[in-house]
């Protein structure tokens, strides 16, 4: 078994059996992601890309206000050339690229406001459960900068562009029931829910075979773009590697002694 990440000061982490839980947990910046905290998002998903016993993965902020503010503005001050600034763009980029294809989904607990780069952060995790009291918004135009973590694809992706365009160049704030309606989030419940509606979500997930939700995963993750004879035969092997396993044949063997009684 993998060894669980300790010793970290930005996040908090912890595993309920098979699902694992962080937490962004900088309250008094708004959970704010600065340079310390890329360094411990990093651990956190060396661990999560080797822990075989995970299903899922839960992603939170501390508090009922803020899931995440975006980039530490005062550690940012830091950041004076082109090439620190990129540098920066590029770091946070591939950790929410290794976020989106870790082998089990990332359940988003937006517990309060995505902002900025938080928006950004919110929109890598797989399947997003928002507060109502959540809100939403691209605030980067209006400091004079673009969005850097890979926030602006996956917009485009989810709501299309000419939304997208709408949201970034205004930096307007989106309701959760606005979010919903565009396709942000996933669903939306009351503010005292939102963690524990995530978390029945992801031990549903994880009481499945592990095997099948690994491949199933995959199959979203790696079948994206594929088309024609290329797409069948992903499927195909994917579908098959589950059907011989072993895992599979126990699933069946407990269905049929159920089918009996």
């Amino acid at each position: 078994m993998a060894e669980i990440p300790d010793g970290l000061e930005h996040l908090r982490y912890e595993e309920r059996e098979r699902v694992a839980l962080i937490t962004f947990d900088r309250p008094t910046v708004h959970n704010a992601v600065g340079f310390a905290t890329m360094g411990e998002i990093e651990r956190v998903l060396g661990h999560l890309e080797q822990a075989a016993h995970l299903g899922a993965a839960v992603l939170t902020g501390a508090g009922d206000r803020t899931f995440v503010s975006g980039g530490d503005l005062k550690e940012f001050e830091e950041i004076t050339t082109h090439a620190a600034a990129a540098a920066m763009s590029r770091r946070m980029q591939m950790l929410m690229n290794r976020m989106s294809r870790l082998p089990i989904p990332v359940i988003g607990a937006l517990n309060g406001d995505s902002f900025g780069g938080g928006c950004e952060v919110a929109l890598a995790c797989d399947i997003r459960i928002a507060s109502k009291k959540a809100r939403f918004a691209f605030k980067q135009v209006t400091i004079g900068i673009t969005p850097a973590w890979g926030g602006r694809q996956r917009l485009v992706r989810l709501v299309g562009r000419g939304v997208a365009l709408r949201l970034l160049l205004s930096g307007e704030v989106v309701t959760a029931k606005q979010a919903l309606g565009l396709g942000l989030v996933d669903s939306v419940v009351e503010p005292a829910k939102v963690l524990e509606s995530a978390l029945e979500l992801a031990e549903s997930i994880a009481a499945n075979p592990l095997s099948a939700v690994h491949a199933i995963k995959r199959q979203v993750d790696d079948g994206e773009g594929l088309q024609g004879g290329e797409a069948i035969e992903f499927e195909a092997d994917s579908f098959a590697r589950t059907w011989v396993s072993e895992a599979h044949q126990e699933a069946l063997a407990r269905w049929k002694q159920r089918r009996s009684k």
